[in-house]
């Protein structure tokens, strides 16, 4: 074998590396079914940008994230690097907020966002008319925003309030998207944020100021993040970071909000498109929920939903690409990588691998039965290791009795036959998704 990996043909000094910025989509789902089962990964390696490997072996993909002495999770892009949460740190800064975070996303406190989620799908709906359209992406962003302000921060966002954070996070993904410029220019030759990215940056940064300062004014604040969060800068042994409040607030009220209302967005989409699963949704929330809100006991009998939410996220997984940096020179599956190389996993491309899945470009949930399990590896939208999502679950239940909620009430028919996406750190949409609304009488 050897000793680097194979480079896919392209131009002079540049390689693939064009393809891969102008269209990252259509270039690992290629490479994915060109060498995948032939080469465990390839090489995006231009003259003068940084060295990209893209990783088509499933199982080097588990291992890869599951070592976090070899390979760190680098912090790409201007936002990234000027915060230090949980998302972007490492080391012991990494182990000591996972600890301080983690028990506010397990047990009992699952079961009490259960009813946040009924909460926030009913006001929503209060708003929606008879019948009419709407913006789908910026309606189900409105919902889950809610749904991570009460229930991490116990904070009701306004409308107004959702509407900054959506316009912040739309420049973010102009800022963001993948390029042809930022996969060959070398970091030190990259443009610095716009004017537009800091002012965005500084809208965040101010609502999370408001969130923590109104949680700081309470005589007995209810227990939530902030609260875990609050009581560990309070405690001397415990070190954080210098901004690890507003960080930790800017991260759980955008990323955590943002992925989940694109997976409700693509599940409604892809159920639009294929209305006789969507009768059976429906159909299946009628006779769990019988009209009322879904509760935490009712979240085993909600199994075709389950499925619609575990098939959306195989064909368009919100988070479409997890990225590792090499901590040193490494040896990997016979490979030697320096230190520094960016290795790139794609959630998109390995959820419509063909040696993975039967018929993989469909919309079928029912592969979720029984044959969806020899391609378990292929499958991991929400990363994989320690620093998988920490708030999986959450995700998971909230789009599920969303989809449940809402399709029990109301008819959703996107008008679109095909979605445009925006690579960016999220596989973002290009433009509105309208849709009809019809109440259910």
């Amino acid at each position: 074998m050897a000793e680097t990996p194979h480079s896919p043909p392209g131009l002079p000094l540049v390689g693939s590396a064009l393809d891969f910025g102008d269209d990252p989509l259509r270039f690992v789902t290629g490479v994915q079914r060109a060498y995948g089962g032939q080469y465990p990964l390839v090489r995006v390696d231009p003259a003068t940008g940084p060295t990209t490997n893209v990783v088509l072996d499933a199982g080097l993909v588990h291992e890869i994230l599951g070592d976090r002495d070899r390979f760190r999770r680098p912090n790409l892009g201007p936002q990234a690097q000027r915060r230090e949460g949980l998302l972007s740190s490492d080391g012991d800064l990494w182990e000591t907020q996972r600890g301080i975070l983690q028990p506010e996303f397990v047990g009992e406190r699952l079961a009490s966002y259960a009813g946040t989620t009924g909460d926030a799908v009913e006001a929503l709906l209060a708003e929606w008319p008879e019948a009419g359209e709407r913006d789908l992406f910026s309606e189900v962003g409105t919902l889950t925003l809610q749904v991570i302000a009460r229930s991490l921060f116990s904070y009701d966002v306004s409308r107004a309030e959702s509407d900054r954070v959506q316009d912040a996070l739309e420049t973010f993904g102009d800022e963001l998207a993948f390029s042809p410029l930022g996969v060959v220019l070398p970091p030190r030759l990259q443009p610095g944020p716009s004017t537009a990215f800091e002012r965005a940056n500084d809208a965040l940064d101010a609502f999370a100021q408001d969130v923590i300062d109104q949680h700081v004014a309470r005589d007995d604040p209810p227990r939530d993040l902030l609260t875990a969060l609050l009581a560990a800068e309070r405690d001397p042994s415990v070190e954080l970071s210098e901004n690890e409040l507003v960080d930790e607030t800017v991260l759980f009220l955008t990323a955590g909000h943002e992925t989940t209302a694109l997976t409700i967005t693509y599940a409604f989409y892809w159920l639009s498109q294929h209305p006789e699963v969507r009768a059976r949704v429906r159909d299946e929330a009628d006779a769990v929920l019988d009209g009322d809100r879904p509760d935490w006991g009712d979240l085993p009998e909600l199994r075709t939903t389950e499925r619609v939410v575990r098939e959306t996220l195989r064909l368009t997984p919100a988070a479409w690409n997890v990225i590792r940096q090499t901590r040193r020179p490494v040896r990997l599956d016979g490979y030697r990588l320096e230190a520094g190389e960016l290795l790139f996993a794609s959630p998109y491309a390995h959820g419509r691998d063909p040696a993975a899945w039967d018929d993989p470009a469909q919309f079928r949930p029912a592969r979720w039965r029984e044959e969806a399990s020899r391609a378990a590896d292929a499958y991991f939208p929400f990363g994989s290791g320690p620093r998988s999502c920490i708030g999986r679950q959450l995700a998971l239940i909230e789009a599920q009795f969303t989809l449940a909620h809402v399709l029990q009430h109301y008819d959703v028919e996107v008008l679109v036959d095909d979605l445009e996406f925006r690579p960016a750190v999220t596989l973002q949409l290009e433009g509105d998704v309208p849709a009809r609304l019809v109440a259910r009488t």
